[in-house]
């Protein structure tokens, strides 16, 4: 299945991970944790060969089917594929569908003689796509995409014209369709809501292939993971069991660890003392001085090594400039692509200091809304309007303003003037220091969030837009990220699937799309943010 050993990972001059040898075998259930830019995301593309290993082997048999934390609109020459058409491409007949789709129109529209030809052509098809498998098959990919949140009507919409959380769903249904013999997921319940995440785990969890998943989701990693691979300090050590049993047995390793490294300090200390006594006196005793040095010698080559805790983001958001009243207002909005009607005749109005949180269920505008608000993309209808002294700092969920070419620095370069030493500075607040000259297109998705992020802190904005802050964020960078927007005394405008993060930032109001109403925000919302 897949069989790594003695690998090595480099990133420019960087070795970012070193030893690594494990296998994948059919059954197997590995969740890879650790820290952003640890080396999760980039252990997964080098074993697909998109990154070319230092040294060391990597062994491949069986279909791969490899799940992309990041959503880039796939590479497909038709812009019309549906995403019943790009699921089932998976097994190789989604043109099929197409072909009878085209058929059957044409023998609505033609007579005659034109109109047997098509008749005859679509009997063909329809044998064919059911020697194929086809009927079966489509009902499998319509109840696996079901079971992913994605409706009947999104089945038959264009893949191009969906957002980025629609078309993640769509490339997650089409690999679990796929039926491979392996299975490399990175974050895959990143837009999933609540039952789609609880259909996902039960699906893994009998999933007869290997799995190796990367993710912060900590019901799947339990529910769904028999064998924890950590990831920390270039290094990765195994754990039999779920993540729970991995957090208990880390720290019961990294006690007993320190027990013995005090151990071996003492002993050192006792003997080093001992020497300084018995050297240089008779010559038995300096014999023995000499056997204690010997010895001394071997336990520092033994000596254990104790791993450092990581350090934690440092996020603080600076004191905004006061804007007025009404910040940023929205009226009559509407925007449709094509055939699909997102919403029409939504206002939105924002009052200075407030959190609002945008709702909604999957494809209900929630993005589009932002993304008009941010002046990132234009309404059909209606207008959006800045108050008094306001400045926006737009948080994209797909990482649109991380530029290929461009350095980490230079991102907060195009943010600010302030000089590069404080520039840096904040590079290294937010775990970046070592990443300063590194192509910002080439980051993890969890690296990309964080530089992101920084970029706002550099901006100085007293309006702020996200758009799922919290996707591919580790549990400590959220934890700051939540410490950081609570002492925020500018605006908020929020989407979020995250009900804990939503939770605990307690916003006053939310928009309910598509209608765009607006409401005071109470708990029973949560149910609508675990299904958005």
């Amino acid at each position: 299945m897949l069989v790594v050993k003695d690998l090595r990972i480099d990133v420019g001059p960087v070795t970012l991970l070193d030893g690594v040898s494990f296998s994948l075998q059919p059954g197997d259930k590995i969740g890879l944790v650790g820290r952003n830019g640890a080396g999760k995301s980039t252990l997964m593309k080098t074993l697909l060969g998109f990154h070319p290993p230092a040294a060391g082997t990597i062994s491949v048999s069986g279909e791969v089917g490899y799940f992309s934390q990041e959503s880039e609109p796939p590479d497909l020459e038709d812009r019309k594929v549906t995403a019943l058409e790009r699921i089932l491409a998976a097994r190789q007949i989604g043109t099929m569908l197409r072909r009878i789709e085209n058929t059957r129109r044409q023998i609505e529209e033609s007579s005659g003689e034109e109109r047997d030809l098509a008749i005859r052509r679509f009997a063909r098809l329809q044998d064919e796509f059911e020697a194929r498998g086809g009927f079966a098959a489509e009902a499998e990919a319509k109840r696996v995409a079901a079971a992913l949140g994605i409706g009947e009507k999104e089945l038959h919409q264009a893949v191009m014209t969906m957002s980025g959380g629609q078309r993640r769903r769509v490339e997650l249904a089409r690999i679990l369709f796929a039926e491979t013999d392996v299975l490399l997921l990175d974050e895959p319940t990143n837009h999933l809501d609540l039952d789609a995440k609880a259909w996902l785990v039960e699906h893994l969890r009998t999933y007869k292939g290997g799995l190796l998943v990367v993710s912060h989701d900590l019901p799947l990693l339990d529910e769904a993971i028999t064998t924890v691979l950590a990831v920390d300090n270039g290094e990765i050590e195994a754990y039999r069991g779920n993540y729970s049993f991995f957090v208990e047995e880390r720290e019961r390793r990294r006690q007993q660890r320190e027990k013995l490294r005090r151990h071996q300090e003492a002993e050192i200390a006792r003997l080093e003392e001992n020497i300084r006594r018995f050297k240089g006196r008779t010559e038995k005793m300096s014999r023995v001085a000499h056997t204690m040095e010997t010895r001394v010698e071997r336990i520092k080559r033994e000596l254990v090594q104790v791993q450092k805790r990581g350090k934690g983001v440092k996020l603080r958001f600076p004191q905004p400039e006061p804007s007025g009243r009404t910040p940023l207002a929205a009226h009559g909005l509407a925007k449709a692509y094509g055939d699909n009607i997102v919403f029409v005749d939504v206002d939105v109005d924002t009052t200075r200091g407030e959190r609002l949180l945008i709702l909604g269920l999957n494809g209900a505008g929630k993005t589009t809304l932002l993304r008009i608000l941010a002046g990132v993309e234009r309404p059909d209808l209606g207008a959006v309007a800045l108050g008094h002294n306001a400045s926006l700092g737009y948080y994209a969920q797909e990482h649109e303003q991380i530029r290929p070419g461009a350095s980490v620095l230079d991102h907060l370069r195009d943010v600010s003037d302030a000089p590069d030493q404080m520039l840096r500075t904040v590079l290294g607040h937010f775990l970046l220091a070592e990443r300063i000259d590194q192509d910002a297109a080439t980051l993890s998705g969890g690296e990309k969030t964080k530089l992101a992020l920084a970029m706002l802190v550099m901006a100085r904005p007293n309006v702020l837009l996200l758009d799922e802050p919290t996707n591919n964020l580790d549990p400590q960078a959220k934890e700051a990220l939540l410490d950081a927007l609570h002492q925020y005394e500018g605006t908020i405008v929020l989407v979020s699937h995250d009900t804990d993060f939503v939770a605990r930032l307690a916003p006053e109001r939310a928009i309910l799309m598509p209608e765009g109403s607006s409401h005071h925000f109470d708990e029973e919302m949560l149910d609508l943010v675990a299904l958005a």
